[in-house]
């Protein structure tokens, strides 16, 4: 396993790239990984997460991840270490609330008021950044704090709706039988985990952010382009590993979501690689 060490006590860097440049690695800090742009799948500690602009991951070190790019993906990427807030952690809570970090759950859903706060303050942490000005560490380091604070309270309320990690067990079920549609209908798998058919896709979009039918079709989509350019399985054949009626639906669904026919998308691929 390949382990990434951070030699300062933060970092800040963005990756804009057409594909994810590392191999699955793990690190001896913190980061911070928010979406500015593009789409795709993010893998952390064996578990998939779609992620699209303005989404938010933190990993806690030891954690192990990679990115699937399923487009152009621009990421603010901030690594840390703990005593990078050692002003803070004087403060029991934030001490707490740092520790807490060490959940399973690492992709941030917020929504509403605190999703549009958290988005304000990262493009308050990368405009400093990116210009010096009076006070720039101390705003960087203050703005992080409240990110931090504020990914800490959604994850809590998170946790507060994922009654003994249900939703993880849901989104690992999901993975585990991503080709078999049989077992994926909302009524099959509301029964699996003993949940009411008409309350399910409500209780699956306050958990994760998204509708369970998005969730399905872009996780999906994202394991067949990356199949699509990294094995030599053809569409056909991805069709009906998938379970798609055809070629032609495929195609058509690939297209709507990537902006891009698969045949396009597999070259531009392979060609960047």
């Amino acid at each position: 396993m390949h382990i990434r060490n951070l030699a300062q006590r933060i970092d800040i860097t963005y990756v804009i790239k057409d594909e994810w440049h590392l191999p699955v690695h793990k690190h001896t800090h913190y980061e911070l990984q928010y979406i500015m742009r593009g789409k795709g799948l993010h893998t952390i500690n064996d578990q998939s997460y779609c992620y699209e602009k303005g989404d938010l991951f933190i990993l806690a070190p030891q954690d192990t991840h990679f990115f699937t790019f399923g487009e152009r993906s621009v990421i603010c990427i901030i690594k840390f270490h703990k005593s990078y807030f050692d002003a803070f952690l004087q403060d029991d809570e934030f001490k707490n609330l740092l520790e807490s970090i060490t959940t399973p759950y690492r992709k941030n859903v917020p929504s509403g008021r605190n999703k549009a706060q958290i988005s304000q303050l990262m493009e308050l942490v990368i405009a400093g950044h990116r210009r010096e000005t009076a006070y720039q560490q101390l705003t960087i380091k203050s703005a992080l704090a409240l990110v931090l604070t504020l990914y800490a309270k959604a994850a809590a309320q998170n946790h507060i709706r994922q009654k003994d990690q249900k939703i993880q067990a849901i989104l690992h079920y999901i993975d585990q039988y991503i080709t078999q549609k049989s077992l994926l209908s909302i009524q099959h798998i509301a029964d699996t985990f003993h949940i009411s058919g008409d309350y399910f896709n409500q209780y699956f979009k306050r958990a994760t952010g998204n509708s369970y039918k998005k969730y399905v079709q872009e996780y999906t989509l994202t394991l067949i382009a990356h199949q699509l350019v990294y094995s030599d399985k053809t569409l056909n054949q991805l069709a009906q590993e998938f379970g798609y009626s055809d070629e032609s639906h495929l195609s058509n669904a690939f297209k709507a979501f990537f902006k891009k026919r698969p045949s396009l998308f597999k070259k531009e691929k392979r060609q960047s690689s």
